[in-house]
């Protein structure tokens, strides 16, 4: 029997939960979802993936039913294995503390003992950065005094923009991670070579250009047989298009966001940085949607 992961999304209406659910579960151009508005969520919006050795079962929970969630249809929190509590950071403090309450009630009184919590501090690229350590102070003194400054209970600032975007990556790359137990750095050597070289790949052609895949033969000296496979792995994260009957290809916006976040790192941390990114690539490379 499969074993099974239950992850769910709740939050107001409007703070994006739907929008990080398509950006890192359905692999969509966050470009896109920036310049154009989702119509809210109805109900309920549930996807079933398998990933890894198990089936994961998504559930995005519609902002404006919030009082039904905490009330009559509790149920739905039933065999959570987490919870992803979107939050916009641009809101009243003393709202999102509200909306946090609700959720650690909810868990006092299911007893969801298994059930890790991971609060996103969303949109953070619409303050400035003192605000932001204001409101994370602000809301980790909450969670001491009630006691909830746990494992189980984590703050994450997040946002799909191209400054934020591969922080957020490696965000929800983490909450998988965790959620199924991966260890970081178990990954064998052979896969983090090719995931390197998939990196690289993004790094030289992330150029909104269109490029033959001869060329990885001259550039990368990848061989013939490996260049396909690989691109199509690449195409599966989101980060690539194939082009002319899929001899030529171009990289994706969302491949220009990654790289951004690569080149802003600092040198010397950058080598801890790449190897943090090798295993998103992979956590997320094992992430595929049922039919």
């Amino acid at each position: 029997m499969v074993e099974t992961k239950k992850v769910l999304f709740i939050g107001p209406p409007g703070t994006g939960k739907t929008t990080i659910k398509n950006v890192f579960f359905e692999m969509v151009n966050p470009l896109k979802l920036l310049k154009n508005t989702l119509d809210p969520t109805r109900g309920i919006n549930s996807s079933i993936y398998s990933f890894f050795e198990l089936d994961l079962g998504v559930f995005d929970l519609a902002g404006q039913e919030n009082d039904d969630w905490f009330s009559k249809d509790s149920n739905i929190f039933n065999h959570t294995n987490l919870i992803i509590c979107v939050l916009d950071i641009n809101r009243y403090l003393g709202e999102n503390i509200e909306f946090i309450s609700d959720v650690i009630r909810i868990q006092n009184d299911l007893k969801l003992s298994n059930c890790s919590i991971a609060i996103l501090l969303h949109k953070i690229d619409l303050i400035e950065p003192l605000y932001l350590q204001r409101k994370l102070k602000a809301i980790n003194d909450y969670l001491i005094n009630e006691k909830r400054q746990d494992m189980s209970f984590q703050i994450y600032p997040t946002s799909i923009t191209k400054k934020y975007f591969l922080e957020t990556y490696d965000i929800m790359s983490h909450l998988f991670s965790n959620l199924i137990g991966y260890k970081i750095g178990s990954i064998n050597e052979k896969l983090f070579q090719d995931f390197k070289i998939d990196l690289q790949i993004i790094v030289q052609y992330s150029d909104q250009k269109e490029h033959k895949i001869t060329d990885l033969f001259y550039d990368l000296d990848i061989s013939s047989k490996d260049a396909t496979p690989r691109l199509k792995r690449l195409e599966k994260l989101g980060f690539l298009e194939f082009l002319e009957n899929s001899h030529n290809f171009q990289l994706t916006e969302r491949a220009d966001f990654f790289r951004l976040g690569l080149k802003s790192e600092e040198i010397d941390e950058k080598e801890t940085k790449i190897n943090k990114i090798l295993e998103s690539l992979y956590i997320f490379s094992n992430l595929n949607q049922k039919k």
